[in-house]
C-alpha cells in the first residue's frame, strides 16, 4: 500500500518530540509553514539555493513571522560553493510546474536559465556550528536529484537525526544522480528504518520516509497505533471509508476521531 508520506512525516515529528526541521530544497516555505503549526517552539530551517526563489522567500511576510530562517544554501556533502543550475521558467507565475526544478544536477528535458555559484553546507556542520543545543532533527529534503548528497552530509548528526522524509527516484533523472537503491543502503549504514514511501511501480520518483531504528523500538502501543492511522489515510474518503461508514457507522466515526486528532 502507498503510504501519506506528508501525513507519515508530521505524525514522527509529533512522536519523536522534534525541536528542530530542516526544509531542504524549500522552494516557497509552504512546507516549513505547516511545520510550524506542528511544533510551535522548534528551530525552524528552510534552505534554498535558488536566488530567484530565495529572494521572494526573504519579503514574505508569513515566513518572517513564523520564525522560520530562510538561507541561501545548496545542502550537499561538502560546504563551500558548487554550481547550480537555475531553470528557465516564470518564476511569478504560481501555477507554473518547473519553478522548484532548479538543482546542482542537470536535467536534460529543462531548459537552463542560468548556472551560477552558490553557497554549499553540510547539514550536521550547520546544526552543530548554529545550534548546538537541539536534540531531536527531523530533515525533509527535496533537493531536486541531489538528495544522496544531503543525506551524506548528515553523517555527522545522525543519532540526532529522528526521521527524514526524501524525494528519490527509481532511476537517474539528473547526471550523477543516486537512486533509491543507494539512498536506502546508506540510511540503514546510520540505524535508520524506512517506514513508508509513495513510490508507485512505473513512476519514476516519490517519497521515502525514514525513523532512526532505536526510537522506532523505544514506542509503545500508543506511538504505534499512531502510526497505523497515519499510514491508513482512506478513513477520510474512498470505497473502504465509505463501506465501514454504512455498516458499522459507530467504528468508523470512532476511528476517524481519533485520526482527526492525529492529524490536525
Amino acid at each position: 500500500m502507498r503510504t501519506n508520506t506528508r501525513l507519515l512525516f508530521k505524525t514522527l515529528l509529533r512522536l519523536c518530540k522534534v525541536d528542530c526541521v530542516c526544509d531542504i530544497g524549500s522552494h516557497d516555505g509552504c512546507d516549513a509553514l505547516k511545520f510550524r503549526q506542528i511544533l510551535p517552539e522548534a528551530v525552524l530551517l528552510a534552505f534554498e539555493a535558488n536566488p530567484l526563489l530565495y529572494q521572494k522567500m526573504t519579503v514574505n511576510r508569513s515566513l518572517l513571522d513564523s520564525r522560520i530562517e530562510i538561507l541561501p544554501y545548496a545542502v550537499t556533502r561538502a560546504a563551500g560553493t558548487a554550481l547550480f543550475h537555475v531553470t528557465d521558467t516564470d518564476y511569478d507565475n504560481l501555477n507554473e510546474p518547473n519553478t522548484g526544478t532548479s538543482s546542482l544536477l542537470v536535467r536534460q528535458d529543462l531548459k537552463i536559465k542560468e548556472t551560477i555559484e552558490v553557497k554549499t553546507c553540510r547539514i550536521d556542520e550547520f546544526i552543530m556550528s548554529r545550534y548546538p543545543n537541539v536534540q531531536r532533527v527531523g530533515l525533509w529534503i527535496d533537493a531536486e536529484g541531489a538528495e544522496f548528497g544531503v543525506l551524506e552530509g548528515m553523517a555527522g548528526i545522525k543519532t540526532l537525526v529522528m526521521t527524514v522524509h526524501v524525494e528519490t527516484a527509481w532511476t537517474p533523472m539528473r547526471e550523477g544522480q543516486r537512486v533509491y537503491a543507494d539512498v536506502e543502503s546508506l540510511m540503514k549504514s546510520y540505524g535508520f528504518i524506512s517506514l513508508g514511501n509513495n513510490l508507485a511501480k512505473g513512476a519514476l520518483w516519490g517519497d521515502v520516509v525514514f525513523v532512526q531504528g532505536k526510537r522506532l523500538l523505544s514506542w509503545g502501543c500508543d506511538s504505534i497505533l499512531a502510526l497505523d492511522f497515519s499510514v491508513l489515510s482512506w478513513l477520510k474518503a474512498g470505497a473502504i471509508s465509505s463501506v465501514l461508514n454504512r455498516r458499522c457507522g459507530p467504528l468508523y466515526r470512532f476511528l476517524l476521531s481519533v485520526y482527526t486528532r492525529l492529524t490536525a
